[in-house]
């Protein structure tokens, strides 16, 4: 079973940053999972939130900031001193950084009814880098996925299924050719594992941080787990 570095070490630096990243990659990570937003002036920014009022900014979502205003906020100490000066990444330096060593499980967190034209600048940048390969787009904005398929029949596709029905999601999957389908630890079941898997599904599921119940899930067939801590099958 895969551990995939869950917006990086998320557990041991600040999520989403490029430090986290960084030591997720030290860690011997094989997979990290990022977020994807968009700036108001179409900059493709990683973070979690579509806001910065985690961080201390109380107005403004990033659709409503530019660039240079994302940018001047401190992300990193929050969580701790050392992590001061950190700062929302952009994809570019992301995949800058990974450089196609690990693969990235790209989750855009809302597509064109929100972002518009995220899904297109998002496609341009995986081939630009020659990364169509080694990256997974996946969202819970399931629009936002067919958007994306209609742009590129070549895209690997994740599904976060969220709270959509499983027959759904099975059917969803099928129509839109995706590799994966995402589920949380609440709905992953071998029931549901079994079915994906025949479906030829590979299941994936969030957020996993100990190593017992990661071990219920690998016993009952889960392909891969969302975790905070990439060293996680090394502390098993």
């Amino acid at each position: 079973m895969q551990i995939i570095a869950h917006r990086g070490a998320s557990g041991y630096a600040p999520e989403n940053t490029l430090a986290a990243i960084r030591l997720a990659l030290e860690q011997g990570a094989r997979a990290v999972e990022i977020d994807v937003h968009q700036t108001r002036d179409h900059e493709l920014v990683v973070i979690h939130d579509d806001n910065l009022k985690r961080v201390g900014r109380k107005k403004g979502k990033i659709k409503d900031l530019r660039l240079s205003e994302v940018r001047a906020a401190d992300v990193g100490s929050w969580f701790g001193a050392r992590f001061r000066g950190e700062r929302v990444p952009k994809l570019t330096e992301v995949m800058d950084l990974l450089d196609g060593r690990t693969e990235l499980q790209l989750e855009i967190k809302a597509g064109s009814r929100f972002y518009p034209g995220i899904e297109e600048r998002v496609l341009d940048l995986i081939h630009k880098r020659g990364a169509l390969k080694t990256t997974v787009v996946s969202s819970f904005d399931h629009v936002c996925l067919y958007a994306v398929r209609s742009l590129d029949p070549r895209a690997r596709l994740g599904y976060l299924m969220g709270l959509t029905g499983f027959k759904t999601a099975l059917k969803e999957c099928a129509e839109l050719k995706a590799e994966s389908l995402h589920i949380s630890r609440r709905q992953a079941n071998a029931r549901r594992v079994k079915a994906a898997q025949q479906a030829g599904l590979k299941v994936l599921v969030y957020t996993v941080n100990e190593a017992k119940p990661a071990a219920r899930l690998e016993k009952i067939g889960v392909d891969a787990i969302f975790c905070n801590y990439p060293d996680l099958g090394l502390k098993a």
